[in-house]
């Protein structure tokens, strides 16, 4: 018997096994990612008052521990009451935003700890928890 021609039955077969074959592994990897999406937010919604949460895993969050609402940071009056200064000679690094506070810029320190970090930075901070975006020391 003769070798089958070129595309006879055989190589159709090969070629749709290899196409089901293909579309089952991008199938199982989507399924693996959505599953280890899903495991994260599962696991993401340990709070530790510390960090934010991500938007859906905060609410589950306050479902669970019959919060009404998250901890809040400091009112702008009580913000508008800590020291600022206008930074002179030396850089130091804004922890909060990462950049160098430059000579000239205002910045503020804070009471306790007097960690020192951009105004506008440390006060966007500061709205929203209560401590040292360095130590943790809470502010006032």
């Amino acid at each position: 018997m003769p070798p089958p021609a070129a595309g006879s039955d055989g190589s159709v077969s090969v070629a749709l096994e290899l196409a089901a074959l293909s579309a089952l592994v991008v199938l199982l990897r989507y399924a693996a990612v959505l599953y280890a999406n899903r495991l994260l937010a599962t696991l993401s919604v340990v709070d530790d008052g510390d960090l934010p949460l991500p938007a859906s895993a905060a609410v589950v969050s306050r479902a669970r521990s019959g919060a009404a609402s998250p901890p809040t940071g400091l009112d702008d009056a009580a913000i508008a009451r800590l020291p600022c200064f206008v930074s002179r000679g030396a850089a130091a690094e804004c922890a909060v935003c990462l950049g160098a506070v430059g000579d000239g810029q205002t910045a503020r320190a804070l009471p306790r700890c007097t960690h020192a970090f951009h105004a506008p930075c440390v006060n966007a901070w500061l709205r929203l928890r209560p401590t040292c975006p360095v130590c943790r020391a809470t502010c006032c």
